[in-house]
């Protein structure tokens, strides 16, 4: 008589199953380096140190929050490599029905959004927004703030 579960049945089981749990774990790699990549700590930032005789740069508001106004605060040329430009504007626009917190968005050419972020401070207050040259390309730019109503503010600026 002739066993079926002994002798040569068992052995492609055993190695379907081996192959069966290779290609398991070769799926498994990119999603655990993808784990791995999302859970390292973020870089720390760097402090920002300041040179206060470097010149601010007031920027005006465009006319009804629109991306360009007829004439775009135009920044100087920087005079060394790693400088900063200081920017300053009233978020609200000089609104007095503007309400914080404001909505902060930077604008590069065409459109792109480089920054974000919020600043809940005095309605009626100014910012100052530090830039690294570095990260501007040439071209139109725009700081977009919207307040807690919802109102559209953008002040361009030009990078030469």
């Amino acid at each position: 008589m002739h066993d079926v579960t002994a002798g040569p049945g068992r052995a492609p089981s055993a190695g379907l199953r081996i192959q069966v749990l290779a290609l398991l774990l070769a799926a498994f790699v990119p999603v655990a380096w993808l784990i791995g990549r999302r859970t390292l700590p973020p870089s720390a930032p760097v402090p920002l140190v300041l040179d206060p005789a470097a010149p601010i740069i007031a920027l005006q508001p465009s006319a009804l929050g629109l991306r360009a106004g007829p004439s775009p605060t135009r920044l100087p040329q920087p005079a060394a490599a790693g400088a900063v430009f200081r920017l300053e504007f009233p978020p609200g626009g000089g609104d007095p029905a503007a309400r914080p917190p404001y909505r902060l968005r930077l604008e590069g050419p065409g459109g792109r959004e480089l920054w974000q972020g919020s600043w809940a401070g005095p309605a009626n207050g100014k910012i100052q927004v530090v830039l690294p040259q570095e990260g501007l390309n040439p071209g139109p730019h725009a700081l977009v703030t919207v307040d807690s109503a919802g109102r559209l503010r953008s002040f361009p600026f030009q990078v030469p």
